[in-house]
């Protein structure tokens, strides 16, 4: 029966959560939502704020706003998929006291295939502050197995009746136990690993494919008029999104606030820099420091950007709970506890590009990509971004 799993259904609640922050801090690595095209700068020498003659960056962040009573709509679509083989750890079983009478190993196999419409507008409230409104819907396909120690004999037995199965702990001495373990998987062995998905194990586990709502957020723009390089305060509230069961992102609420930096090096290049807090409000594995850093090479119609982006979380991502409560089938309870590293890693850093081309007067074609250059976390290989941004 599952119950033979211990504690399958907090293995299965904790895979469910690795999908949502996934996805979550994908969409929080996505470029900047805000039309940002057409801008109005600080000229130093007039001391007045003035259209700008080139088009703004795209997968970094301007200083600028979009001018006063000018609004933008821009709609984005967006995908990557997230896919992770963890290899299986040894985790003891116990008793009620704690005792460990077993060790066995368990991993997991998770995929989603992520795709977002970013609806955003912004509006300039006057040519130094505007405002912004994002609202993401968020289309996700997850899947998740585990991979368990079994024995071999039993390999050809139904998902449902699929025993967790490991080797005896002898005298207390559990180092000796996982090292009998390691063996007993050696091929040839009475153990085996198996992998079937939680649906087909007997555990809840939301699999397939759903539509949702993300986290909508609201965000301003400050411009402070100084003359050695151009700067502004960007703060931003995500509302926690309602379709969390669907994974379309977290159900809590976070503000993000930005200070980003500009500096003209020439007439055609640009060097930009942002940085910031992103505080949620209950989930630590979200809180992080994040920036972005690079240059743009702007034209009349035309722009191209390149640079790093990094977000440094407080803590990565717990695949796999550190323990779990079970009743086994003769009615007795005990738990079971993981006996290697149950997080993932939780310093990204990726590689930044963009590009945007006037269409026609007031219509903009734009494009970003995202590509890690490190591998941490529970990250897609690249994430790719096609917009249409419209000033009216």
């Amino acid at each position: 029966m599952a119950q033979d799993q211990f504690g399958g259904q907090d293995r299965a609640n904790a895979a469910a959560r690795m999908i949502v922050l996934g996805v979550q801090q994908g969409i929080g690595s996505l470029p900047p939502t805000s039309g940002q095209s057409f801008t109005f700068g600080y000229d130093p020498v007039s001391g007045e704020y003035k259209p700008t003659a080139h088009l703004g960056p795209t997968a970094l962040r301007a200083v600028e706003t979009i001018g006063q009573h000018n609004l933008s709509v821009r709609i984005a679509t967006s995908y990557f998929e997230l896919s992770s083989s963890i290899a299986p750890i040894p985790y003891s079983v116990n008793d009620a006291s704690g005792t460990p009478y077993g060790v066995a190993k368990l991993g997991l196999d998770t995929q989603a295939k992520v795709g977002i419409v970013n609806i955003a507008t912004s509006y300039g409230v006057t040519n130094r502050f505007e405002l912004t409104l994002n609202v993401p819907v968020v289309v996700v396909d997850a899947q998740a197995s585990q991979v368990f120690s079994t024995q071999t004999s039993e390999l050809n037995k139904p998902p449902p009746m699929a025993p967790l199965s490991g080797v005896a702990v002898v005298n207390g001495n559990v180092t000796g136990a996982v090292q009998g373990l390691n063996q007993a998987l050696q091929p040839g062995g009475k153990l085996s690993l198996r992998k079937n998905s939680f649906s087909d194990l007997g555990f809840g586990f939301n699999d397939g494919t759903h539509v949702g709502v993300g986290r909508i957020s609201i965000g301003a723009k400050s411009v402070l008029p100084i003359e050695l390089v151009e700067l502004a305060f960007a703060p931003e509230f995500f509302f926690p999104s309602p379709s969390e069961n669907q994974f379309a992102g977290a159900g809590t609420a976070a503000i993000l606030p930005r200070v980003i930096v500009a500096y003209s090096a020439a007439e055609a290049l640009k060097l930009r820099l942002d940085v910031g807090y992103d505080l949620d409000f209950e989930t630590d594995e979200l809180r992080r420091f994040v920036w972005d850093a690079g240059t743009s090479v702007p034209f009349e119609r035309a722009s191209f950007d390149v640079g790093l982006g990094g977000s440094k979380f407080n803590q990565g991502i717990k695949w796999t709970p550190s323990s779990a409560p079970f009743v086994n089938n003769a009615g007795q309870p005990g738990t079971i506890a993981a006996l290697g590293n149950d997080r993932l890693g939780d310093n990204f850093i990726d590689f930044l590009g963009g590009f945007k081309f006037e269409l026609s007067k007031g219509v903009v074609l734009a494009g970003a990509v995202s590509v890690p250059v490190n591998n941490e976390g529970f990250r897609a290989a690249a994430i790719g971004t096609l917009a249409i941004e419209l000033y009216l």
